[in-house]
């Protein structure tokens, strides 16, 4: 057996797996649990892309070679080891510039050098253990830091065994024919690799689509999938079969992107997706040194620095961004890849028509089919939740409240700490400059928040949340309302018995009732009291006439009575009466008082 492919191979599995666990998946969540925002997000994988593109051109520019190769995993390596302790935004462009950039060093390097060492058999063999490895279930399932370290281990073990030898391959095994010109294959694989990514990131972010397609039951499976397909992908391929590949990879994903719609066949997509994903894999792999017409190194270098570059780097990044506010896989997503890969293939082989029009009719059929199945869609508090994560919400509310702490008082008993922990992604938070929100919805009513987010200085004079009115312009505001509403309506009952429970210290009563009144009650019930303030019309019932009545809430006028002093502190929870949870005792005293005094001017005392 020929130890030098065989390194090779493994090689291969190595870069790629360091590639899909971490830059593609780990990474992203790193981001996002140091605290960094969805525009920052963004500019991070911005960058990580401009470092994969440039350092890909940068080393084919340089002449490839295998101190380059190791060079790169080694700092692969240390990118990684680093990637867990993200905090801030310097350090996180830092990791996803070099974390590109080893990577664009890396694949246009291997690509360049594999023919001298394996065959196309082998190509496929590597890839297939990529992709069977990241699927294995203790791989898929760990936490985004210990999927960095799984991945610090994968460029480490490729560091150790890239292969130090040449060794020329037999003749049939390193054609120099081209099946494609450099810009066709580079719009068929730019298709293929941005459907592909559209796809995963909407079915990876949609957990009836995840647990029916990748659930921990289906990852043995996906696992298995990966690593036979591309084996057979590589059998082809060395057999110099290689048109045909790119249009047979698309149909099938296609016909797995159509099934993922549809809760009847959305075990299809389980089944097929990773077998399109890794024919296009392999061939995308093996095509700048074996099918791209490069007779020289320096040639296959150029060639995979712009395949990688445009197809890899910009098309997963082009997938990803257009499918973020996505719930489904649109049809023209499937359409728009398909016209890409046919015609760039039909124009050079008129033969592959015949597997165009099997699977045009399989897909026809499939999509007939569909027409009055069940279309899988979010709730709006599920889409709500990823408004709440794409504005960075978690960058000034938290969703954890301190057991046995003064946030009990504030906020009410929060969900156990098993149970924050166990969301996917985890929104405990980062820092608190607003309240907490983990029973945000039994304490503010879904009309107050939506006012609350178009106007927050209306209701706090000078409060440092900025409007996000713009979110209503469509569903994104409602959504987040609903999902908000939704927050810790368990805890319903434990809180009413808790506002019952409380009563405020004997305090002794300012005498700025007026200006605490104007400040934290007039832009609802009025200046004067009489329910008449700027933002009583935006309520479905107006704000209750606090001088002349009816006091259904607090009929008791006497100061010793605490019931007026609870409205005040925790508000009239089911209403659109907020609480004013963070005032002091004195000042809810204050206000009581003021608020008692406006009603002896009705009654002439």
């Amino acid at each position: 057996m020929n130890r030098l492919a065989i390194k090779a191979a493994a090689l291969i599995a190595a870069v790629y797996g360091y590639f899909l666990i971490f830059a593609q998946f780990s990474f992203v969540e790193l981001i996002r649990a140091g605290g960094m925002n969805h525009t920052e997000e963004k500019i991070i994988l911005g960058v990580m892309a401009v470092g994969g593109i440039s350092s890909g051109f940068f080393v084919a520019w340089r002449e490839v070679s295998i101190l380059w190769l190791k060079s790169a995993l080694m700092v692969a390596a240390i990118t990684s080891a680093l990637a867990p302790s993200l905090s801030h935004m310097p350090f996180a462009l830092l990791i996803g510039f070099l974390a590109g950039a080893s990577l664009g060093v890396a694949t246009v390097s291997l690509a360049t050098m594999l023919k001298d060492w394996c065959g196309l058999f082998w190509v496929g063999l590597g890839t297939g253990l990529g992709y069977g490895f990241c699927n294995l279930p203790w791989v898929f399932q760990a936490d985004p830091s210990q999927q960095a370290y799984i991945a610090c281990g994968l460029a480490v073990i490729g560091w150790l065994i890239t292969p130090k030898e040449k060794q020329q391959q037999e003749l049939s095994e390193r054609s120099t024919e081209p099946s494609l010109n450099l810009w066709r294959i580079i719009l068929t694989f730019t298709a293929l690799v941005w459907l592909d990514s559209a796809a995963f990131f909407i079915i990876q972010h949609e957990s009836e689509m995840k647990s029916g397609t990748w659930g921990a039951e289906h990852l043995w499976r996906n696992s298995a999938l990966h690593f036979f397909s591309a084996i057979l992908a590589g059998l082809w391929m060395a057999k110099g079969k290689i048109k045909v590949l790119p249009i047979l990879a698309w149909a099938v994903l296609a016909i797995a992107s159509l099934a993922v719609n549809h809760t009847s066949t959305l075990a299809v997509t389980g089944w097929l997706y990773p077998v399109g994903v890794s024919i296009y894999s392999v061939a995308l792999i093996a095509w700048p040194a074996w099918f791209s017409g490069a007779k020289m190194k320096n040639q296959i270098s150029w060639r995979a620095a712009a395949l990688f570059g445009i197809a890899g780097w910009f098309g997963s990044a082009n997938g990803i961004g257009m499918a973020q506010s996505l719930e489904n896989v649109p049809n023209w997503f499937i359409v728009a890849s398909g016209i890409a890969v046919i015609s760039s293939i039909l124009l050079t082989d008129k033969r592959s028509w015949r597997i165009v029009a099997i699977f045009g009719i399989l897909i026809f059929i499939f999509q007939i089919g569909n027409l009055h199945g069940d279309k899988i869609s979010k709730s709006p508090i599920e889409r709500g939740k990823q408004v709440y994560i794409s504005e960075g919400c978690i960058n000034c509310h938290s969703q954890y409240i301190r057991p046995n702490s003064a946030d009990e008082i504030l906020w009410g008993k929060g969900p156990s700490l098993e149970d924050t922990t166990a969301q996917k992604p985890v929104l405990i938070g980062n820092r608190r400059h607003g309240p907490d929100l983990s029973t945000i919805g039994i304490r503010r009513s879904s009309a107050w928040l939506k006012q609350h987010f178009i106007d927050p200085q209306a209701f706090a004079s000078g409060s440092p949340m900025p409007s996000y009115s713009h979110l209503f312009s469509d569903d994104r505001g409602d959504d987040l309302v609903a999902y908000l509403s939704s927050l810790g309506m368990e805890q319903y009952g434990d809180r009413l018995k808790q506002i019952a429970a409380w009563k405020p210290n004997e305090m002794t009563v300012g005498n700025d009732g007026k200006d605490r009144f104007s400040i934290h009650c007039a832009v609802c019930h009025g200046t004067t009291g009489h329910g008449d303030g700027s933002m009583a019309g935006h309520f479905q019932k107006p704000p209750a006439n606090l001088v002349e009545g009816p006091f259904i809430w607090s009929a008791e006028e006497n100061h010793s009575d605490d019931r007026l002093a609870r409205i005040i502190k925790f508000g009239i929870p089911g209403t659109d009466m907020p609480g004013h949870e963070t005032l002091s005792d004195q000042v809810i005293a204050t206000l009581r008082a003021y608020i008692l005094d406006l009603r002896k001017v009705q009654n002439g005392k």
